[in-house]
C-alpha cells in the first residue's frame, strides 16, 4: 500500500518552495513542497519538515523563518537546498539575502512568517508560520515538482 501512496502522490504537482531560517551562528535552508495556506485571517502558512531535518531543531515558537517560492527558472538553487551537503554551503549562492531573515531575492514570491505552532505529527513537524510581511514579482511562473523531477 505504501508503493501505491507513494504512486499517487507523484502523480501531483507541487509548487517548489526554499524555506530558510537562522538562529544564532546556524543558518539552514531546504527545499520543501508540502507547504498551503493556513488561514487568512491571520494569514498563515503550513509546511511539513521532517524531524531528522537539520532545519527542523531550529524552529521554535516565535522563531522567524521564510517561504521562498521558486520561479522556474530555479532548478540550481532547489537541488543546492536539498542535496546532501547542509549548512552555509546551501547560502553560497549569490541569490541570498541576510536581513533579518534568509531569503532568496529572485524567488517569484517570499513570505516573511513567525512561527506560531508546531505540531509533532509521525515523522514530520507540521509548521504553522504567520505572515508578517511579502513580496511578490507579480508573475505566475513556478518552479514545479512532479513524479520526482522539476518541471519548467
Amino acid at each position: 500500500m505504501k508503493e501505491k501512496f507513494l504512486e499517487v502522490l507523484r502523480t501531483t504537482k507541487q509548487n517548489v518552495f526554499v524555506l530558510a531560517a537562522e538562529s544564532g551562528s546556524q543558518r539552514h535552508a531546504m527545499t520543501v513542497s508540502s507547504v498551503f495556506s493556513a488561514s487568512l485571517e491571520p494569514m498563515s502558512m503550513a509546511v511539513s519538515v521532517n524531524q531528522n531535518a537539520s532545519l527542523h531543531d531550529i524552529l521554535t515558537i516565535d522563531s522567524k523563518f521564510s517561504l521562498n517560492l521558486l520561479a522556474s527558472d530555479q532548478i540550481e538553487i532547489a537541488e543546492i537546498c536539498s542535496g546532501t551537503e547542509e549548512g552555509q554551503i546551501r547560502f553560497e549562492h549569490s541569490d541570498w539575502e541576510f536581513s533579518e531573515i534568509p531569503y532568496l531575492k529572485s524567488a517569484q514570491s517570499n513570505l516573511f512568517c513567525i512561527c506560531r505552532k508546531i505540531v509533532p505529527l509521525y515523522s514530520h513537524s507540521l509548521v504553522i508560520g504567520e505572515v508578517e510581511n511579502l513580496s511578490h514579482s507579480g508573475k505566475m511562473n513556478p518552479l514545479i515538482y512532479q513524479d520526482g523531477k522539476y518541471e519548467t
